[in-house]
């Protein structure tokens, strides 16, 4: 709702002219309008109009008048609500008291089903309504049958009302819009042998890729070339790719000269503490689903989650949970103890290569 009701000028001629072109807007006048006015223009449906600024733009959106008048009884009110229906109905012509009495006697008729409001003048008023919106999945995420549950990656676009999931690299060919990688390249110098940088790494970074002696993939992303004393890394950029950089950057500026106590190449000997995993395993469950869907003592491997008449059963020993009557509840345990096992499992070396096969060893 836009004034002036004429649209001579002023915030609802600026948004007559922004919507106009658009066949799925509309305008509805509702009042008197004097000849010569653009409100009155419109009602004759015109094929354009001419904007303010003198440029003619197509009429195509939808154009209907209501005779609405400020000044009704409270039959004449009730019935028009009864027709509309609206969550909210805000009063905002008349005497105080009298916008109380007719408040409460629509609210007499309606019995709490609508929102009455009655805001005093300039007393600002905040009103919330929640749509859905359908987006349509194109292009080479559409080639596959959905699959309930499984997750759907993409980048949402939108088109005027129109909303589309596209992959990547479609925007291309559905788009305007064209995709850019940046490639990021970083030298550290390092005063570490190369057994220290070794170990720094993959103490860090956990399993790694061997390409060569002198090549190495971290994270899966990032590409580590050896050329003491200098470190090089190479990764396309993204949120994550960089921070696993930062975090490997810093690793290595603190690589010390020489490497007192073990042998850098050693493994990390450390197990997993089987009673510690379980209290930490307890102490998630019960943060997520409250303490007394867990019990807090078990016997073996074997715990049980209850949550709302539902069970869920887990299996510590094989990292399994089954759940046959939520099978979300089911994909929420589930993810949530492989991502804490993950954590607290302790980083294993890459198996040793062989003078025979330099260029692969990956480790388990």
């Amino acid at each position: 709702m836009a004034s002036p009701g004429m649209m001579q000028s002023g915030l609802s001629r600026e948004l007559f002219e922004s919507w106009c072109t658009d066949p799925k807007n509309g305008v509805i006048i509702a009042g008197y309008c004097v000849e010569g006015t653009l409100a009155k223009t419109i009602l004759s449906e015109p094929e354009e109009i001419t904007t303010m600024s003198g440029q003619k733009l197509p009429l195509k959106m939808s154009v209907d008048y209501i005779s609405f008048s400020a000044h009704t009884d409270y039959q004449q009110t009730s019935e028009f609500i009864n027709i509309l229906k609206p969550p909210h109905v805000v009063l905002v012509h008349g005497e105080q008291n009298e916008m109380s009495r007719l408040k409460a006697a629509l609210q007499r008729e309606h019995r709490g089903r609508l929102a009455i409001h009655t805001p005093r003048n300039t007393q600002q008023l905040a009103l919330t309504f929640r749509g859905d919106k359908t987006a349509k999945v194109m292009g080479s995420l559409a080639m596959e049958p959905p699959v309930p549950g499984a997750q759907l990656q993409g980048v949402l676009v939108k088109r005027n009302f129109n909303y589309h999931i596209l992959a990547p690299s479609d925007l291309n060919k559905y788009t305007d819009l064209s995709q850019s990688s940046v490639s990021q390249r970083v030298s550290v110098w390092c005063g570490a042998p190369a057994g220290l940088v070794r170990h720094a790494v993959m103490r860090l970074a956990g399993p790694v890729v061997f390409l060569s002696d002198t090549r190495w993939r971290l994270y899966g992303c990032i590409e580590l070339t050896l050329d003491l004393p200098l470190v090089t890394l190479e990764w396309q950029a993204a949120p994550v790719s960089d921070m696993f950089a930062d975090a490997v950057v810093a690793a290595l500026l603190a690589a010390p000269a020489s490497a007192p106590g073990p042998a850098p190449n050693a493994p990390l000997a450390h197990k997993l503490d089987k009673m510690h995993f379980k209290e930490c395993v307890i102490e998630m469950l019960s943060e997520m689903f409250g303490e007394a869907a867990v019990a807090k003592m078990f016997r073996g491997e074997r715990l049980t989650v209850t949550l709302n008449e539902r069970q869920a059963h887990l299996d510590l020993a094989t990292m399994e949970v089954k759940c046959p009557e939520d099978e979300s509840l089911e994909r929420t345990i589930q993810s949530a103890i492989s991502k804490l096992h993950a954590a607290l499992s302790p980083v294993r070396p890459p198996a040793p290569s062989t003078p025979t096969a330099p260029t692969a060893a990956v480790a388990p």
